[in-house]
């Protein structure tokens, strides 16, 4: 068993059928990510893949206290970088309803974009050993850095960064 985050689990994960597969590999810095779409919150279509924007894509759980606990920090970065093209977004693989993910986000007051993905189409296309796990999206759809646990203070320099090479690759 593997420890990561707030989410305990094997190297096996149960099939939608209830049966087992083999878990994907993580995704390798460098390699295109894989497209997934699903609608926020609010309603709007949020896709994921090449775009005007580079994406922080966040996949948490409610019932995660290290997701809500960087919460503000995504808040920080949102702020800080949006203007040069920052994107974030949280996809919350609570099952169930979306009313506890409503409360939870509504709670921490989050800026950020917020999907709900109770059927687990993120954890397909973006697999991680637990949760908060986060990926940071270049425009061109390439995967730049990742990680799983609590983002660290440095994730401040990657963002940066890889702004910064975006601008000057225009």
């Amino acid at each position: 068993m593997f420890q990561a985050g707030c989410q305990e689990t094997s190297e096996d994960a149960a099939a939608p059928d209830g049966g087992t597969t083999a878990r994907r590999a993580p995704l390798r810095v460098g390699e295109r990510a894989p497209d997934y779409a699903v609608a926020t919150l609010a309603g709007d279509s949020l896709v994921i893949g090449p775009s005007n924007s580079v994406v922080l894509l966040n996949v948490w759980a409610t019932w995660c206290a290290s997701c809500k606990e960087e919460f503000a920090h995504m808040d920080t970065l949102l702020a800080r970088h949006a203007n040069d093209g920052l994107r974030v977004v949280a996809v919350s693989i609570d099952a169930g309803d979306r009313a506890l993910v409503e409360r939870t986000i509504a709670e921490y007051a989050a800026t950020f974009e917020v999907a709900h993905d109770p059927d687990g189409t993120i954890e397909a296309r973006f697999p991680a050993l637990g949760v908060p796990a986060s990926y940071l999206i270049d425009r061109a759809g390439v995967l730049r850095w990742r990680h799983v646990g609590v983002l660290p203070p440095a994730v401040d320099s990657v963002v940066a960064a890889v702004l910064a090479l975006e601008a000057g690759a225009r």
